[in-house]
């Protein structure tokens, strides 16, 4: 008789965890109910469930509910958005959800959820003027117009000024504000790049909740131009920026003068907020005042005129030489024919009474006088162009020497010219950095000479290149040496090949860093104390296949050449070992394989399809595996467990450098978990026995 109570007890417990599993086929489990950002008309309500369901609501202004809220997405965390609520109301509510095992509904026990909205609040927005004139960008898409803002609040919180939508994206420069408590606030922001005519300025919360019909304001957008500069000479690149204009419209600018036009018209369109830039180089024409008429293109209309001064200029080709040199002298932006033209050289005419043309051009040439080595004013003036009103030109005489190119790469042969020297001086020598390039050149009765030398290795930028002779002492000027990659080898490869690469011209002892494609390569580079560098390193990851530019730089001076990546597929394909046909009782599946033995700088990419074409994968690829293996495993952004049904899967080797190697064989396998039935079926004829022994037990004890 003792051991009868133990096994009823036995039995019990085993129906104990039976039940639960029967229970289950009620629905899902709903936790967490909960109701967030509260306003006046709207509320979210949360809860979470135990399977993936649906998601509703019902809720009303009372115990009887009577609306309904429903979404048909399957997920576990549920959130339903409640709108058109009635201002300072308290409403009731339950949450439900329904997945394949049946409908839940929780409804708090029977007492219903609550929350009550937010009361009517009155808000209101004032601008301090109604329409503005971008003169300029402050930064990107934001003007350097200051437009003034009283806020009206009923509540404290933090609060928005937002530009044509309340919406994050169109909080304004300088328009965030916070209120302690109800009252009248006052700020400033920076208007934004925006197209001509009325918008609307919003008054908002972090919400960005619509706070009524006095949280809004209207600002006018017109149309304005900003040149620069102002005034210039025949050939100044004058840079107009046009904001506030109607998106993506035609606009067309015109020089004139007076009522004469002065050049072709140039078109632009304006971008999706009215902005628009546009380049104009002054052409040839007199001196005076100008204005660029902004309109439709094609038409006498104007919109904005902005005024432009032309001045006169000349230039003169070369800047410095010896005596008796020619130069020559060009005058732009005098008046029109103009008569009276004097050049002076140190205050000396040197060339007067030749032609102006009537576009106010002129060309002449002078000879340099007879001077001692120094700089000299080269000037010039007519009948109504003043010699003060154009602009000083700086001739150098010297006994000096000249180099060709001025600028070069290490190797190339460089001409040098000297003159100013005695006649037939002896002992001419050239020197580079005051190494020796050239000696014993002979000069001319003249005092002229000539030579040449090869540009030795050397780092970037300027140079001393220098000459004397028994009696000139030593005269210099500038070379300047330019960076530049000298080989590439290999000129293509895949991510992880090794490449040489030399150059020369470079800063000395410097780091350099190599990419190919915009991506950096790996290692330490340096660069040799004289500017030359020879160094090897491995096409980076990530590099795009196809030819790419490769660009070395030492942070400085940068040079770059063509570079084709190539694809590199590895040759070691993985072997799948389970599973491998056959049908597992689980959806937790552990993948193995066999990959690259005892190597390192491998990872290997499963997939997983219901398909042996894998068009489509039951869940993203899984990458970056370091071991031969793989166990799927739930997340809360993706579900790996499978679920009854046949499936093939795949992987591959990819190396550090993201080469990779074919996919193995696509291995096909059954998942088909025993049903929950089963279990309760096997649990109750283990009752049934257990039961059974127990009463047998009981009538022998009693018979004895």
């Amino acid at each position: 008789m003792k051991k009868t109570p133990v096994v009823i007890i036995a039995g019990l417990f085993l129906l104990t965890l039976i039940l639960p599993q029967l229970a289950l086929a009620d629905g899902p489990a709903i936790s967490s109910v909960d109701w967030r950002d509260l306003t006046s008309t709207t509320v979210t309500i949360f809860w979470t469930t135990n399977t993936s369901s649906d998601s509703v609501v019902n809720y009303g202004t009372n115990s009887t509910l009577g609306t309904t809220k429903h979404d048909s997405a399957e997920v576990t965390s549920h959130n339903i958005l409640l709108e058109g609520l009635t201002p300072g109301t308290k409403y009731y509510f339950e949450v439900q959800s329904t997945d394949a095992s049946g409908t839940f509904t929780d409804n708090n026990s029977g007492a219903y959820y609550d929350f009550t909205t937010l009361p009517v609040a009155v808000y209101s927005i004032k601008l301090d003027h109604a329409c503005g004139l971008c003169g300029d960008l402050w930064k990107p898409q934001v003007c350097d117009e200051v437009i003034g803002v009283t806020a009206s609040v009923a509540t404290a919180g933090d609060y928005r000024i937002c530009w044509d939508s309340r919406a994050a994206a169109n909080v304004v420069e300088g328009g965030t504000f916070t209120a302690t408590g109800a009252g009248t606030y006052t700020l400033t922001f920076r208007m934004p790049e925006a197209t001509r005519g009325i918008h609307k300025v919003y008054l908002t919360n972090n919400f960005y909740d619509d706070l009524g019909p006095d949280a809004v304001a209207e600002f006018e957008v017109r149309p304005s131009v900003k040149i620069t500069p102002e005034e210039g000479p025949v050939g100044t690149q004058v840079i107009l920026n046009g904001y506030g204009f109607s998106a993506s419209q035609a606009i067309g600018v015109t020089l004139f003068q007076g009522e004469v036009k002065k050049g072709d018209e140039k078109t632009t369109t304006a971008n999706s907020v009215g902005s628009w830039t546009m380049n104009y180089t002054i052409p040839q024409t007199p001196a005076g005042g100008y204005t660029f008429n902004v309109g439709p293109p094609n038409s006498n209309e104007v919109w904005v005129i902005k005024y432009f001064k032309v001045i006169p200029q000349i230039t003169v080709t070369p800047d410095w030489g010896t005596v008796g040199q020619t130069i020559n002298v060009d005058g732009t932006g005098f008046a029109s024919e103009e008569e009276d033209i004097k050049v002076t050289f140190d205050g000396e005419v040197r060339r007067q009474d030749f032609l102006v043309y009537a576009d106010g051009s002129w060309h002449t040439s002078i000879s340099v006088p007879m001077r001692t080595c120094g700089r000299y004013i080269i000037d010039a003036s007519g009948r109504t162009t003043r010699a003060r009103d154009v602009e000083d030109v700086m001739f150098t005489l010297v006994a000096g020497i000249s180099v060709e190119p001025a600028s070069a790469y290490v190797g190339e042969t460089i001409t040098v010219a000297g003159g100013g020297f005695a006649p037939g001086e002896k002992g001419i020598r050239v020197t580079f950095d005051e190494a020796v390039v050239a000696t014993d050149i002979p000069v001319d009765i003249y005092g002229c000479w000539n030579s040449s030398f090869v540009l030795p290795a050397s780092t970037c930028g300027s140079h001393t290149v220098s000459a004397s002779g028994d009696t000139t002492a030593a005269v210099t000027t500038t070379l300047n040496t330019k960076a530049k990659i000298t080989g590439v080898s290999p000129v293509e490869g895949a991510p992880g090949d090794y490449v040489s690469l030399s150059g020369s011209g470079f800063h000395g002892s410097q780091g350099l860093t190599v990419k190919i494609g915009n991506i950096p390569a790996s290692g330490s580079m340096q660069t040799q104390a004289n500017g030359n560098f020879d160094i090897t390193f491995r096409v980076p990851k990530g590099s795009t296949e196809g030819q790419q530019t490769l660009e070395v730089t030492d942070g400085e001076v940068t040079d770059s050449t063509y570079f084709t990546v190539t694809k590199k597929t590895l040759s070691t394909i993985p072997l799948p070992i389970s599973p491998k046909d056959s049908t597992l009782r689980s959806g937790k599946v552990t993948f193995k394989w066999q990959g690259s033995t005892g190597s390192t700088g491998y990872t290997y990419t499963l997939e997983v399809s219901e398909t042996a074409d894998f068009i489509t994968t039951i869940f993203p690829p899984k990458s970056d595996i370091e071991a031969s293996s793989y166990t799927l495993t739930d997340t809360e952004t993706v579900a790996e467990t499978l679920q009854k049904g046949t499936y093939y899967w795949r992987v591959k080797i990819v190396d550090d450098y993201g080469n990779e190697g074919p996919w193995s064989d696509s291995i096909q396998f059954t998942v088909a978990p025993i049903p929950t039935w089963v279990w309760v079926v096997v649990g109750v004829v283990v009752l049934i026995v257990l039961m059974v022994v127990a009463y047998r037990e009981t009538k022998f004890k009693v018979t004895e």
